[in-house]
């Protein structure tokens, strides 16, 4: 799911007990790695500017390999992990197995980046580099604990709030080296998202002076009564941004007093799609869709949904936002599939039952099913996407690789 700003901000909130990141230097500050198991390098180029990695993908897609959905499973006991598996989901067959076992006893496990046939997961200080054909893998030794939750076809970027800059740290791990790469970020930084482009979005405060730390409560929420948020465009490969649109942080003031503001919602087919509301308080008024052009220019309005409710949720392929959903103000959920541009009406989701998790490549979509009214273990299941959208109901359940396998 999308990040909001405004979840964004809560969690600064919360973690005023981080430690800050260091500062980048000019070009980024580079921490230096080594592989084991590898095959001999060639003799080293020349350097150069890093060159982009093509798209970058989104934390809902990044581990789609194109045939499975890979997750990772530590196996323990009261004395801690002595091993980490890597799961695949085969989203064709519905059946889960474990492509390999690491022996590994790591006190920090990431999440699995699947890049043109290899998998790439993070262990403490170790970088491991799978093939996803056969399961053969080798290391990199990491200076430092990274774990990316975006990716491109050369890196995996991390990112995380520093409530000493008051402001998002990104760092870049090189995926074949392990480089890692503190990167030069606009200050103030609140939001960032992947839309399936080489470069990303994000969300900047801007204030008439800097903010105050965050865990400064009183003064930071009068301090942001007045900031703007700026949209821009953020290069990781050169630093530079393209500013697309600016407005009032708590929204557009209305004629009647009331404020209207945006939440980002994704991109696809080169145009940014926004969910808008407008509130009176704390009550809500009004809410919709829109959508603009890569510049931020050519406003368009999306048709109005079929049943009351803002837009809540969002769902990508290969980094581009495919699906839409909101509702719930009746008690009933849409979907807004972009590539078609229909509302379906989806009466059978609720927030226990059938709630769409993940898209798959092959439009599969995954199911979520809280057994026995949250009581009992989650089940999930698989339906072909237009059928689920058509108000279909029957689903097959995925086979897991044992009860505690995670999806």
């Amino acid at each position: 799911m999308k990040r909001s700003l405004l979840a964004l901000l809560v969690l600064a909130a919360c973690l005023t007990a981080c430690t800050s990141a260091p500062e980048p230097e000019s070009g980024g500050e580079v921490f230096h790695t080594t592989v084991e198991n590898a095959a001999p390098a060639e003799d080293p180029a020349p350097s150069a500017a890093p060159s982009a990695g093509g798209a970058i993908w989104g934390e809902n897609c990044q581990a789609d390999s194109g045939r499975a959905w890979y997750t990772v499973n530590p196996v323990g006991d009261e004395n801690g992990t002595r091993q980490v598996q890597l799961l695949r989901l085969d989203y064709n067959t519905g059946k889960q197995d474990c492509l390999c076992t690491i022996d590994a006893s790591p006190q920090q496990v990431g999440d699995p980046l699947v890049r043109n046939g290899m998998v790439y997961l993070v262990l403490d200080q170790t970088l491991y580099r799978i093939s996803e054909k056969d399961g053969q893998m080798d290391t990199v030794a990491l200076d430092r604990p990274i774990f990316p939750v975006l990716a491109d076809d050369v890196y995996g970027y991390d990112y995380a709030f520093d409530s000493g800059s008051n402001s998002i740290q990104l760092e870049r791990l090189d995926l074949q080296t392990g480089e890692i790469t503190l990167l030069s970020m606009p200050i103030q930084t609140l939001g960032v998202w992947a839309v399936g482009e080489p470069r990303l979005l994000i969300c900047q405060m801007a204030t008439d002076a800097p903010l105050p730390s965050a865990e400064q409560g009183e003064q930071y929420a009068a301090a942001i009564q007045n900031a703007d948020c700026v949209y821009s465009w953020y290069d990781p490969t050169t630093g530079a941004t393209e500013k697309l649109l600016e407005e009032p942080y708590y929204g557009v003031e209305q004629e009647d007093g009331s404020r209207r503001r945006r939440n980002f919602l994704g991109m696809a087919d080169g145009r940014l799609y926004f969910s808008w509301i407008v509130s009176n308080g704390e009550e809500p008024v009004d809410y919709g869709m829109e959508s603009c052009d890569a510049t931020g220019q050519d406003w368009q309005a999306l048709p109005d949904a079929p049943v009351a409710g803002e837009a809540i949720w969002s769902l990508e392929q290969q980094g581009k936002v495919r699906w839409i959903l909101g509702g719930r103000e009746s008690g009933e959920y849409w979907i807004y599939d972009l590539t078609t541009g229909q509302y379906h009406a989806m009466p059978q989701v609720t927030a226990i039952d059938y709630w769409p998790w993940l898209l798959f490549q092959n439009d599969k979509v995954l199911l979520k099913f809280d057994g026995k009214n949250g009581e009992g273990m989650l089940v999930y299941g698989l339906m072909d996407g237009d059928a689920y959208l058509a108000g279909e109901t029957d689903w097959t359940p995925v086979e897991r690789y044992d009860d505690n396998a995670p999806i």
